[in-house]
């Protein structure tokens, strides 16, 4: 991790995201991670926001028998370090550069009497909120088809509703390539799904 000390550039990452705030945080910085580099770990949860302004990052935990187990894939505007914030932390979450990432970073101590009572930035942190425990439990829900995963993951998750790596696809929602591509041609017959290219599909516009 590298601090990136850019008054300008910082400046600029955080226009795109003042609307959150109905005042600006005292302490902000821009920093850098690496591909690989770990944001979060189980040993030490995170003390301060991070808004991903560039890149994206994984976010997993380890089950018993130490595969790795992919909860979701987060980039620019996502918002990390609301559940450690509102005490609803979960210390078995790994969060790791997929690539190289920037993020905007806000901590606690420095910022909490200006963010707990800023309201444009709580209902920020409720939504965020929302939207992950929603897709954590549609994506772990046993009662929900494959199918049904799928489209949730297209209409949710995924930039231009695509799915871009039929790799990362299978990491996110927990299947064999062959009932995934099983699903994928079901719906490019359907005419939900087209086909932009080798292993990648995109949901059409009307379905989105």
């Amino acid at each position: 991790m590298k601090e990136i000390r850019d008054e300008r550039r910082m400046e600029t990452f955080f226009a795109k995201y003042q609307d959150h705030f109905q005042k600006r945080p005292p302490v902000i910085k821009l920093l850098k991670f690496e591909k690989g580099e770990m944001l979060n770990d189980p040993i030490q949860s995170l003390s301060q926001f991070y808004i991903v302004v560039e890149g994206s990052v994984s976010i997993y935990h380890l089950t018993v028998d130490g595969s790795i187990r992919y909860i979701s894939k987060a980039a620019s505007g996502t918002l990390l370090g609301d559940m450690e914030f509102s005490g609803a932390g979960n210390q078995s979450l790994y969060v790791e550069a997929s690539e190289t990432v920037l993020c905007l970073s806000m901590p606690f101590r420095e910022n909490q009497s200006i963010l707990e009572n800023d309201p444009v930035f709580l209902r920020f942190v409720l939504s965020q909120l929302a939207g992950k425990l929603s897709f954590s439990a549609v994506m772990d829900a046993s009662a929900q088809t494959l199918e049904e995963k799928v489209l949730f993951f297209l209409r949710k998750a995924q930039p231009n509703h695509e799915i871009s790596s039929i790799n990362h696809a299978l990491q996110m929602l927990h299947c064999s390539r062959r009932q995934l591509q099983r699903v994928l041609k079901k719906l490019c017959d359907e005419k939900i799904l087209i086909r932009t290219g080798r292993g990648r599909y995109q949901l059409k516009k009307g379905q989105r």
